[in-house]
């Protein structure tokens, strides 16, 4: 609940015109949506682009939106309806984020390969990766969601526009697939436990 307070007290300072409020929500939030973005378009100028006119709109607008408790949920949805008029708007058009054609949601498997105590480590999270870019498109975006943004599935519902059960069941199917990849090395039910986080 603090941090609905917090949101709602930094959102509002902003729109009364501090600066300082504004900057806060910039750095704050800049690389996760800036990380999100990559993860469909390997464009890096065209994502810069679409984040830098998303805060320019609400600094101009600041005196027209609505108050929220959550901003990242806020930016979240926003950056993702920019991010699709951009690509629509490029060289191919797109009905959907997740239409073939358009380039996969990807995670990226760029771990350093540390020797020693991180060895294990990175080993794990290379398979994780592995294992996350099998799953379909809308699966890899709500693990990301989840578990590398920090949204929780109603969050993850909204920006979507799907209803939460729909969330719920995908990523537990995104999960169990997942857990296929590591049964020989995981308990039973470890990486399940997740589906209800």
């Amino acid at each position: 609940m603090a941090k609905k307070e917090s949101d709602l007290r930094i959102w509002q300072n902003f729109r009364r015109g501090n600066k300082a409020a504004f900057q806060k929500i910039y750095f704050e939030h800049y690389r996760f949506l800036y990380n999100y973005c990559r993860k469909f378009t390997i464009d890096s100028a065209l994502v810069e682009d679409v984040i830098q006119d998303l805060f320019i709109n609400i600094l101009v607008r600041k005196d027209r939106l609505s108050d929220t408790d959550n901003i990242r949920l806020y930016l979240f949805s926003s950056v993702r309806r920019s991010l699709f008029k951009a690509l629509n708007a490029k060289e191919h058009k797109v009905t959907d984020l997740f239409d073939p054609v358009d380039p996969a949601f990807h995670f990226d498997d760029g771990v350093d390969p540390n020797y020693g105590e991180e060895e294990e480590k990175n080993r794990t999270i290379k398979t994780i990766y592995k294992s996350v870019n099998k799953l379909g498109a809308r699966q890899k975006e709500i693990v990301y969601m989840k578990y590398f943004s920090g949204l929780n599935n109603k969050e993850i519902a909204d920006v979507l526009g799907v209803s939460y059960q729909t969330v719920r069941n995908t990523l537990c199917n995104a999960l169990r697939n997942i857990r296929k990849d590591f049964e020989a090395d995981l308990p039973k039910g470890k990486l399940m436990v997740l589906c209800y986080w």
